[in-house]
């Protein structure tokens, strides 16, 4: 989302108070955790419209997404500052609790009334950790189903490892499930109760079908982004598709058949050949390759 900055009350609970929170500040992750090492590659950015549709399923954040977010007129801009923002937070080293400050101040501000008169807060806890929480579940589904796989045990040190991330920018322990299986059971009692289809969903999903060119001068005069904007909006459906949990994809009007669910296995067994294999400098996102150097 984007929107002016305002300064908080001293008094607004839902201000940056790291001595309010729950317990100390946490440390910034480093080269020797499993999230530096899952976390910024090619996967994803193929998984952004997904977790931009988790995110808008929660009517709280579709109200925000509404109101502030310009992902339908500038979705280049918008994808590059929030990817900055995240990859500043996990890769950081020592500015990554800056990054961290700067992400949550930049939510203030983000609070109005939904048409049936309801007030809504980017940070009222529950809607800000639900964006945390579809973060962690859409990096363990796109290494899943597309990118490296999980190894023993890795799947509950990158949980514990993101219950520090969501520390460093404000996310309450009393809102994060304490381990791996709990979080699981939690994520999947709200896809099935908590998330519905609205205008937002509807948008991301046009937007994710029909992308508009990026910021290369050749590629926007329309002859020569006709025939890539299609396979690429084509290919994005599906993937984003592929990645949702079958309750979800029914709910929010997906049209999902088996030769839908052949065509993404298809891919995503070409993915998970080739993105792994890939030399770190093509394989991973400018942010997370110059952390890792």
């Amino acid at each position: 989302m984007s929107a002016s900055t305002t300064a908080a009350s001293p008094r607004d609970p839902l201000a940056w108070n790291p001595a309010a929170r729950d317990r100390p500040l946490a440390a910034p992750l480093g080269p020797d955790s499993v999230t530096w090492r899952v976390f910024g590659d090619l996967t994803y950015v193929l998984g952004a419209s997904r977790r931009l549709l988790m995110d808008v399923a929660h009517p709280t954040i579709a109200a925000g997404v509404r109101e502030f977010s310009v992902f339908q007129t500038d979705p280049w801009g918008r994808g590059e500052r929030t990817l900055a923002m995240i990859l500043g937070v996990v890769y950081g080293h020592e500015d990554a609790l800056a990054t961290a400050q700067r992400l949550r101040e930049g939510h203030q501000a983000f609070r109005g009334t939904t048409p049936d008169g309801a007030r809504w807060s980017a940070l009222e806890p529950e809607a800000f950790h639900w964006v945390h929480a579809s973060i962690v579940d859409g990096v363990w589904t796109q290494q899943r189903l597309l990118g490296r796989g999980w190894a023993p045990r890795e799947v509950e040190r990158f949980y514990d490892e993101m219950r520090e991330v969501g520390r460093l920018y404000g996310v309450r322990d009393r809102d994060m499930p304490t381990s791996w299986p709990r979080f699981r059971s939690w994520f999947d009692e709200v896809v099935a109760d908590g998330l519905e289809r609205s205008d937002m969903t509807d948008a991301v999903l046009h937007v994710a079908a029909h992308p508009t060119p990026p910021p290369v001068p050749i590629l926007r005069h329309r002859p020569v982004w006709a025939l890539p904007g299609w396979a690429g909006g084509r290919l994005n459906l599906l993937i984003t598709g592929g990645l949702l949990p079958a309750v979800l994809r029914e709910r929010l009007g997906v049209r999902w058949t088996p030769a839908h669910q052949h065509a993404f296995a298809a891919n995503a067994a070409v993915l998970r050949a080739t993105v792994s294999r890939l030399p770190a400098r093509l394989r991973l996102l400018p942010d997370a390759y110059e952390a890792t150097r």
